[in-house]
């Protein structure tokens, strides 16, 4: 997804506009210069490319040039010095306001995408993970594990800093059809565990993590869980087409899907015995 900051999108990190960008944080540079050491970090790229990558940010006010030698714009510099300043306070306030829940507290949200809510969903989890120390658990329940096929590198991302931070990653899943079982296998490894249960405990809709005392706890659209089940019992093999399906769930509106963090302890107690019969 590409987002606006200021006049100037966040870019894919190969792009030609944000190697530029990050070869010149060391400083100014000679045209020739920085054409050189663009292709030394993307072989192949007709300067060309390069000039014309540079207009574009020079008419974003990103870049400054002067003669034959280019600088980035320090109006932007300042800009965006202040706007991730600002974005710090905000994330601050947010993981101070989750991890600052007293027992029995709780904060609910409503989302109308699927896409707003998984987006987060991984935020409030990092919030939690970030928090966790060596040796502790994170025990998720889900009816089935789509994520991983919708939004396979950020569900991966979020499984590899448990890992980084050596944080046990347990997952329930209720489904047990051809599609589980394949998620299963490409998803399960080092410092995670993925347990097929074949029956639902909970309602159909319904996903829950688990740190220590806090939870987060999702509400799907009744609606949006139809779908999804009929996508793992109509299918069999991951491939583009189901891909695919589970991309337009996504990106469709006017759901209405509920999330709960709360700190309850006896009610995680319950989700930890939970998981102790399988773990």
């Amino acid at each position: 997804m590409i987002l606006s900051i200021m006049n100037l999108p966040l870019l894919e990190p190969s792009s030609i506009e944000s190697q530029i960008i990050s070869v010149l944080r060391t400083g100014p540079l000679a045209t020739t210069s920085l054409v050189e050491k663009i292709q030394t970090k993307r072989p192949n790229t007709p300067k060309q490319s390069v000039y014309l990558a540079l207009r574009k940010l020079k008419g974003k006010e990103v870049v400054a040039i002067s003669g034959k030698v280019v600088s980035l714009h320090q109006v932007w510099l300042s800009q965006m010095r202040r706007f991730f300043r600002e974005k710090e306070d905000t994330v601050g306030l947010q993981e101070a306001s989750l991890l600052g829940l007293e027992e029995k507290e709780q904060i609910t949200y409503t989302f109308n995408s699927l896409l707003s809510l998984d987006m987060f969903w991984a935020h409030a989890f990092m919030v939690f993970m970030d928090n966790a120390k060596f040796g502790d658990s994170v025990l998720l329940y889900n009816p089935h594990e789509w994520f991983l096929i919708a939004r396979t590198k950020s569900e991966v991302g979020l499984r590899d800093e448990a890992g980084k931070k050596g944080v046990r990653w347990s997952q329930l899943i209720a489904g047990k059809t051809s599609l589980d079982v394949e998620t299963k296998r490409s998803f399960s490894g080092k410092n995670a565990e993925y347990h097929l249960l074949g029956k639902e405990i909970f309602p159909s809709n319904y996903y829950v993590n688990c740190f220590g005392n806090f939870l987060i706890e999702v509400w799907l659209d009744s609606k949006a869980a139809e779908e999804i089940e009929g996508i793992y019992n109509s299918h069999h093999t991951i491939n583009t087409e189901v891909t695919t399906l589970f991309r337009r769930i996504i990106d469709k509106k006017g759901w209405k899907h509920k999330m709960k963090i709360s700190r309850n302890q006896a009610k995680s107690s319950k989700v930890r015995s939970l998981f102790k019969k399988y773990f």
